[in-house]
């Protein structure tokens, strides 16, 4: 009865344990939950009152399928901006543009439009535990590219060039990262970037060797950085590959707007051509109130933002105070995002592994953590700090308590 495609894939084990805190919860334990994937603070009031406006208005009707031109237009924008070598040499349009249902079904879209039966995908590990899902969903080969602690959980040119086959079409890159908070550079962008143009000229020699390859670049946590790091965005350090780069980003980090489902895709005419096609068959444009929310979220200037960021590095810098205190714990110091990926392999008892141990953390600690099996490390659990600082402070205490 059921399709064939959804054979190994699996239900995010997030739900199992999230179950088991409402459980104890309800039967009055005091969990600290360091889960959420989402910021803590709320929705600036001129994108609500943009969304209130709209609703009065009655500007509720279908919407483009790719989304409002003002929208795409701002987006473009936006994206412009962290490229300026795009924009000076060849300057994306509106109708570079696809608006989706945030930035996961734009990574799903774009895997649906350009993936084949086999094609191979470039996922370096630790990932965000849904790409490999999506890939299969879509078709596609997930193909894990190991990264280790030594080398900040970044991916080298020497960990694709190992990985890589002929039937190696796509790679993944999100910076910063999901759950490690690492970001790259702009020169490691640029080594990887100078690899995938080798690929794909030796793609279109005649007879060509291998697939010509794309690259997804996730980059919904832009503007969460910390201490002088400065992101940059694939394409900036790559320009070249503008037909080859397909870049995702969205509202959920930057905007607090996690539940209003606002993303994008800017790619090529042809990729968005198809990510159109694909989309206008599916779920068509997206909600439209909230893409006039969007709009205003986008005028929004760096130094709105500025608090929030600041507040996050104070936490993250709490956790690296905290879990410092324990030799036996080992973790990467996130430049990015608003994780840490902490190895609590010591720790574990035989047989033990991440999903085990987060769940006897959160009956014995009082203390919620993501495993970190389903992101390709299972010695590891993550750790987010995108919550009040008193709460953090407590959780950490706790867990340095039961590993004592």
């Amino acid at each position: 009865m059921i399709s064939k495609r959804l054979e190994g894939v699996v239900e995010s084990v997030t739900l199992k344990l999230n179950a088991l805190v409402n459980q104890l919860k309800a039967g009055g334990a005091d969990i600290i939950n360091l889960t959420a994937g989402e910021p803590d603070w709320n929705v600036e009031d001129s994108v609500k009152e943009a969304v209130i406006g709209a609703v009065r208005e009655n500007r509720s009707r279908y919407t483009p399928v790719a989304g409002i031109p003002a929208l795409r237009e701002a987006v473009v924008a936006k994206t412009l901006a962290q490229q300026p070598s795009i924009a000076k040499s060849q300057p994306w349009t509106a109708k570079n543009v696809v608006v989706s249902n945030g930035g996961k079904q734009a990574i799903f879209n774009t895997l649906l439009a350009t993936l084949n039966p086999g094609d191979e995908v470039l996922i370096p590990a630790p990932f965000w535990l849904s790409y490999p899902e999506m890939v299969m969903l879509a078709g596609g080969t997930p193909k894990i590219v190991r990264t280790s602690e030594a080398s900040g959980y970044k991916v080298t040119v020497a960990d694709l060039q190992a990985a890589a086959t002929a039937r190696t079409k796509m790679l993944i890159l999100n910076s910063p990262s999901n759950p490690t908070g690492v970001a790259y550079s702009r020169s490691e962008f640029k080594a990887i970037g100078e690899w995938v143009m080798q690929r794909n000229q030796a793609a279109s020699m005649s007879p060509p060797v291998g697939h010509p390859m794309i690259v997804i670049s996730d980059e919904i946590y832009d503007v969460i950085t910390y201490d002088d790091f400065k992101f940059t965005s694939f394409l900036e350090a790559t320009p070249a590959l503008r037909e080859s780069v397909v870049t995702i980003n969205g509202l959920s980090k930057s905007g607090a707007m996690t539940g209003w489902r606002v993303g994008w895709t800017v790619a090529s005419a042809e990729i968005t051509d198809a990510i159109q096609i694909l989309q206008g068959q599916s779920t068509s444009g997206i909600n439209a109130p909230a893409q006039y929310g969007a709009l205003a979220a986008l005028k929004l200037t760096p130094e709105t933002f500025e608090p929030h960021r600041v507040s996050l590095q104070n936490r993250r810098d709490i956790c690296r105070e905290y879990l410092s205190r324990e030799p036996g714990l080992k973790f990467v110091v996130p430049n990015g995002a608003f994780y840490i990926f902490v190895n609590f392999g010591k720790f574990f008892k035989p047989g033990e592994n991440s999903v085990s141990f987060a769940e006897r953390l959160i009956k014995e600690a009082g203390v919620a953590l993501v495993p970190g099996g389903p992101f390709g490390e299972d010695q590891c659990l993550r750790l987010s700090f995108s919550c009040d600082e008193a709460s953090l402070r407590q959780g950490l205490e706790r867990i340095l308590k039961a590993l004592a």
